[in-house]
């Protein structure tokens, strides 16, 4: 059976031939561009094209930059798929697929629902650059280490991710959004990335929902970061000095309150910062 579902949930996408194995050389030569910086990386712009989206294993002709949603079917999308036998053997299938052809891809998106064990199967691609997931129950996620070629990495709705450890291994990352993790409330593994020069930590938006962060002392290590977001969010120690430290930064967001509203004067002025809430909405952080 076969079904186009499409979802504004993914990028643009380039791909390196997904027949080999990529090489150091070849991760080098990521950087992210000023409309990543001003907008953020995941940022869904309709007018770039998209990659091809599909449902089942029996559409896949070789690409390797696609969209899989394999999830929730059965709806207006995909009535066709009407037990849980036929839904399960979807994934199934696929979990099967990622595993068996461990280079097939270099960027993933989906936009339906993550199962544990659909990312486990994610995590088999040698050669994955790009890896974008909107939301699911993946509360494991020490698998990820094993994408060693990564570069950009959205997880979604990730409310059960019991440790970030896992992204600490990723030497080669540039960009990384975190979403709800609930869970976490110390950041401070991050600094081993020293590629990273994006960096969003989001609680859920739209519910609204919080999460909570212990400090922001992580920050003072990682003064390559050129794009930095916290929405969403709580910061505990209520102390936002360390942003202060962040001599690179070009856009930077930040939930206002009254103890960053007292070194709004100060954090204006870092010598690289253009974007951002704190440049485009300042009455929202002026006294």
């Amino acid at each position: 059976m076969k079904a186009n579902r499409v979802f504004n949930c993914n990028q643009n996408s380039k791909g390196f031939p997904s027949n080999k194995m990529l090489t150091g050389e070849m991760i080098q030569m990521a950087y992210l561009t000023d409309k990543q910086i001003e907008y953020g990386f995941d940022y869904f712009h309709p007018d770039e094209p998209q990659s091809k989206c599909i449902v089942e294993v029996s559409e896949y002709k070789g690409e390797s930059t696609l969209t899989i949603n394999c999830t929730q079917l059965g709806d207006s999308f995909t009535p066709q798929y009407k037990t849980a036998k036929e839904k399960k053997r979807v994934v199934q299938e696929w979990c099967d697929f990622l595993t068996d052809n461990p280079t097939a891809f270099t960027e993933l998106t989906f936009c339906t629902r993550m199962p544990q064990e659909l990312f486990d199967a994610v995590c088999a691609q040698q050669n994955l650059r790009k890896l974008h997931i909107k939301w699911g129950v993946y509360p494991d996620i020490s698998k990820i280490a094993n994408l060693t070629n990564l570069e950009y990495l959205h997880l979604g709705s990730g409310a059960s991710v019991e440790s970030i450890e896992p992204i600490a291994k990723l030497k080669y990352l540039l960009a990384l959004s975190v979403v709800n993790f609930q869970k976490i409330d110390d950041y401070s593994p991050l600094t081993k990335l020293k590629k990273l020069e994006s960096l969003s930590i989001e609680g859920d938006c739209f519910a609204p929902k919080n999460i909570h962060v212990n400090s922001f002392d992580f920050l003072n290590d990682m003064k390559q970061l050129r794009y930095f977001n916290f929405l969403a969010g709580i910061l505990k120690s209520k102390d936002y000095t360390p942003v202060l430290s962040l001599e690179n930064i070009e856009h930077l967001t930040l939930r206002p309150t009254k103890e960053l509203k007292n070194l709004y004067n100060e954090i204006i002025k870092l010598p690289k910062l253009k974007y951002g809430l704190l440049v485009n909405k300042p009455e929202l952080y002026k006294k």
